[in-house]
């Protein structure tokens, strides 16, 4: 039955944000832009791909978050106002770091060696998210370098 299972998700951001969102996942992480989706004229959602995992990065729907009472989903209302974490597995700590930094992260945790001897750090992207980034050892799997 896994076989059958293809995983892919969407980080939900404040409405007219997904550009700017889709250009720092690219420019943070590496992400790649594989198409852009409009609901009458106007961007609704980015395509990407994280490594090999899909991400759409779309806007938080307007009439939701005007009306909780319909039910999610939102985007964070404050930085790590979230139930989730995102941890990419990365070739060089601080490369990955220092690059999401420039793109316009802000350090959450610096890094650190973490209980069971991993290089760990954490920011919050510009959007609320948080993001672990992880120092994979040789050999591993790399969600983004």
């Amino acid at each position: 039955m896994t076989e059958d299972i293809h995983v892919e998700f969407s980080l939900f951001v404040e409405h007219g944000r997904e550009r700017e969102a889709a250009n720092f996942y690219a420019s943070a992480f590496g992400a790649q832009e594989i198409d852009a989706h409009m609901i009458d004229g106007v961007l609704a959602a980015v395509e990407m791909r994280l490594g090999q995992l899909p991400v759409w990065v779309a806007g938080s729907n307007p009439n939701r978050e005007n009306c909780p009472s319909y039910g999610g989903p939102f985007f964070p209302k404050a930085p790590g106002a979230v139930s989730t974490i995102f941890q990419l597995k990365v070739v060089n700590i601080d490369d990955a770091t220092q690059r999401a930094v420039a793109a316009g992260a802000v350090i959450r945790d610096e890094i650190q060696t973490d209980t069971i001897g991993r290089r760990v750090a954490s920011v919050f992207d510009p959007f609320g998210h948080i993001w672990a980034l992880v120092e994979r050892k040789a050999g591993g799997m790399s969600l983004a370098a």
